[in-house]
Order: structure tokens, then sequence, then C-alpha cells
């Protein structure tokens, strides 16, 4: 009832719904801005997973294995291993195992490995490092064993096998391998 007076309402035509709609839409409201996180949380995004890396690695001989080669370099990872902490009254002190003639050189840079085994584990993990000589690895008799070449009734054969394969790729890939195992037959 407005001014005392009773009003009928029609229903609406579709041009004046979509008007409404449209009205509607453009006044609805907006979601509530959230509040910005706090510089700890950000902070703790960035450091934590920084944090978990140092903790998952241990302290253990044992655990540096996986990150062998990037402390050692992939010349003298290849001959050489961590054996076992040992404490000292000076610190740490990692025990290498290594064969004689490397042993010495390995000592003789032991500065920029120290460096690197620190940054691994943590300011002042180790201290020094100490090399105990072992038997030198010797080399199996597969790598021993120099390869062959194929016989010229076996590279015929071979791409024989593979004229039927229409995929350069996947033809180099095969004569590759087909190689590979008619060298390891014999």
């Amino acid at each position: 009832m407005v001014d005392g007076q009773t009003v009928t309402h029609r229903p609406l035509t579709p041009s004046e719904r979509a008007k409404v709609e449209r009205y509607l839409e453009s006044q609805r409201a907006r979601p509530q801005a959230r509040p910005l996180p706090s510089a700890s949380m950000a902070v703790n995004r960035v450091l934590r997973p920084l944090a978990g890396k140092r903790t998952k690695r241990g302290s253990s001989a044992l655990a540096l294995s996986d990150a062998w080669p990037e402390i050692m370099g992939p010349r003298w990872s290849k001959i050489s291993a961590p054996v076992r902490f040992r404490a000292t009254k000076d610190g740490r002190t990692l025990v290498i195992s290594a064969p004689g003639p490397a042993a010495s050189l390995i000592l003789a840079a032991s500065g920029p490995i120290i460096e690197r085994l620190n940054a691994h584990l943590g300011a002042g993990q180790v201290s020094r490092i100490q090399v105990v000589q072992a038997a030198a690895k010797t080399r199996t008799e597969a790598d021993s064993k120099p390869k062959r070449g194929l016989t010229p009734s076996e590279e015929a054969s071979l791409r024989e096998g593979l004229t039927q394969v229409g995929n350069d790729r996947l033809k180099t890939a095969l004569e590759r391998l087909g190689r590979e195992v008619i060298r390891n037959q014999t």
C-alpha cells in the first residue's frame, strides 16, 4: 500500500526482466577483501623448504652418499667414499676412504672439500678430513673387455631387419640397440 492506495503488481515483460537482472548483477556485493598475510608467514613459506633439505640430509656419513658427487666433484667421487664422522677436540672429522695415490691428492685439496661439506651440512659441521687408504676399485670384466665390431653379414642382417621401420629416429635407436645386442652375444 502506497499513500493509502493499493498497488497491484503485473508480471514483468522479458525485456524488463532482462533489465532487472542486469541491474542486480551490477549491484551485487563484491567478496570481502582478505587481509594480507603477515611477514612471518611469507618468510616461513620460503624458509621451510630450505630448512627441510638440511634436516632430511642428516649428519651421518651415509647421508652424504647421495650428494657425494656434488661435494667431491666427478673425478674424486668415483674413487672415494665417506666412511664415518669422528668427534675430535677440534670438531668433527670426516673419514674418507680412497685408494693410495688418490688419498694424498684428496688431502691436498682438503680446504675446498671442507668448504663444500660445510655448505652441504651446515656451517662448522666438519673441521677436517682424514683419508684412509682403501683398495683401488677394480674394473669389472665387462668394463675391461673391448667391444668388437659387427661382421659384414651381421651388419647386413641388422639393416635388412630395419628396412620396414619408417621413423628415422626409431630406426636409429633400434639400430644402436641391435648393435649392442649382437656385440654382447659372444
